[in-house]
């Protein structure tokens, strides 16, 4: 009897053991069999957040090397060239202007374009006009192609990457001029200045308003009816032009506002970093970027610089309080006032103008020109 109850017992357990050795590979690579001590969550990746405006912001931006790839045309007050810079690592073409006299003082332009479908641009367009003007009056001017355009590497597969990058090429183009300097001769003579200043046109008006926010610095800069709606209608207003009538883009935009608060990403809900001097110019008859944009962008800056006054005013209160042994150590005021200052913006409305303009293109380059060099010489 005892020998049949070993029996049985080795009989269950080589059973259970044979049970267990089969099902043992596939349960090991389920769910069902997990450590105590590894962790096996999935961790959702957020590739967007580097581009948030805060963490641009907290961005360290690479200087490179422009680089004269090839003469384009001459006229008797400047050169045309195509040159190419490295930002993001990438190479990136675009028009340098060059005024035949450059002193140590001469400045220069960043201008940043509007869109221009790929297939019919060539460098140049939607700057070249205003860049010769510049140029004309003494402006060295650099005008980046941006990914995707002229000769330049073609730009990201993904939608929101390609638009975020296009503030970092710009500051990096930036950061080039003032660290490295601009070629002004085949021979590679390099003029490197601190009198820089910004030019932007439509969707580069936006890219332009999004540099000024990040960097949080006073550069001069001049707006052509920049897109200046909140993001993401700023992108879905143009969306019906499309084929699927913004089909594929309300897809787009969607899944990212279920994972980003999306005003992280817009020029309208960051003008704490904006101090100017700006110029904004903008048509009554502008039907492809609204001049109401604009207006209402004009009321968010007059309620950022109530709330700048009033922080100056509870500033200067609370000194009041300081007794005189502690006056003599750094006032809040002083610390904080230096970024407070309201934001200098003159604001043009151009009855009867349209996107481009016209027919008071005239007029705006003048102002432009007066602007800059009153800013920069």
């Amino acid at each position: 009897m005892k020998n049949l109850k070993q029996f049985v017992l080795y009989l269950l357990l080589f059973c259970v053991g044979l049970i267990v050795g089969w099902f043992l590979p596939s349960l090991t690579h389920t769910s069902l069999l997990r450590s105590p001590f590894v962790n096996e969550e999935v961790v959702k990746r957020y590739p967007y957040t580097e581009y948030t405006f805060e963490n641009l912001r907290n961005r360290k931006y690479l200087p490179n090397r422009i680089v004269i790839e090839k003469p384009l045309s001459q006229t008797s007050t400047f050169q045309s060239y195509l040159f190419s810079y490295a930002p993001l690592g990438r190479k990136m073409t675009g028009q340098l202007n060059v005024p035949q006299e450059v002193s140590a003082n001469t400045p220069v332009i960043i201008m940043n374009r509007g869109y221009v479908p790929q297939e019919i641009f060539v460098t140049g367009v939607g700057t070249s006009n205003a860049a010769a003007a510049l140029a004309n009056a003494g402006f060295i001017t650099l005008a980046p192609d941006f990914f995707g355009y002229g000769e330049s590497d073609p730009e990201p597969t993904d939608t929101w990457i390609a638009r975020f990058e296009k503030p970092i090429a710009v500051i990096e183009l930036l950061e080039t001029v003032r660290q490295v300097g601009v070629p002004i001769t085949q021979n590679g003579q390099l003029h490197k200045t601190a009198q820089v200043g910004f030019w932007g046109h439509s969707n580069g008006g936006q890219i332009t308003m999004s540099v000024l926010e990040i960097l949080e610095e006073p550069i001069p800069t001049t707006l052509w009816a920049p897109v200046l709606a909140p993001f993401p209608y700023s992108v879905l207003f143009y969306s019906d032009e499309i084929d699927d009538e913004g089909r594929d883009m309300r897809f787009y935009v969607n899944n990212l506002e279920r994972d980003y608060d999306l005003k992280q990403f817009s020029v309208t809900q960051h003008l704490d970093g904006l101090s100017g001097p700006i110029l904004l110019h903008h048509g009554t008859a502008d039907d492809a970027a609204l001049i109401a944009w604009s207006d209402e962008f004009m009321d968010r800056v007059e309620k950022e610089n109530d709330q700048r006054a009033e922080i100056i005013t509870n500033l200067a209160e609370q000194e009041k309080s300081i007794d005189s042994t502690q006056a003599e150590t750094a006032s809040p005021s002083a610390t904080f006032t230096k970024n407070l200052a309201p934001i200098d913006i003159t604001y043009y409305r151009y009855p009867s103008t349209d996107h481009n303009m016209r027919p008071n293109w005239d007029t705006v380059v003048m102002r432009d020109i007066e602007f800059f060099k009153s800013q920069l010489l």
